[in-house]
């Protein structure tokens, strides 16, 4: 089982078994795939922040007239919609189109019952590593 697989397939299974609109599974899929890579630029430019060879002190002027007047908690809301959004319509138009989801759904189901278990677990572990990488990156970087 794939990845994505285990992501689109999963989502499929899951709400179809409660009696919902399996189609939803898709939007579910690419908001997860959307902030999955969210976090993997945050990730990245934690990183380059913390190795200091990446960003030169030109990107931190830059910065500070581009965002000149705005709090650092309208400055992530924006990043984050901003971010979010191009990749959640990225996914909505490759990895998350109608006929790839409907593709990946029935690979999916054709997996016996203790494999659809496990692959909740499987979508997730990339997401959690992610999120403890970024969580050791900000102890890092105080």
């Amino acid at each position: 089982m794939t990845y994505l697989e285990a992501l689109y397939g999963g989502q499929y299974y899951e709400i179809h078994q409660r009696g919902g609109d399996a189609s939803k599974g898709r939007i579910n899929g690419n908001v997860f795939l959307a902030a999955l890579f969210v976090l993997l630029v945050i990730d990245i430019i934690i990183a380059g922040v913390a190795l200091k060879a990446a960003f030169p002190s030109q990107l931190g002027s830059f910065a500070a007239n581009w965002f000149n007047g705005m709090s650092g908690r309208t400055i992530g809301k924006l990043l984050a919609f901003v971010l979010m959004g191009s990749f959640y319509f990225i996914m909505m138009k490759t990895i998350g189109s109608e006929k790839n989801y409907n593709r990946l759904a029935e690979k999916f189901m054709h997996y016996p019952d203790e494999e659809k278990k496990k692959a909740k677990w499987k979508a997730l572990i990339p997401f959690g590593i992610l999120l403890v990488i970024l969580i050791i990156g900000i102890f890092i970087l105080k």
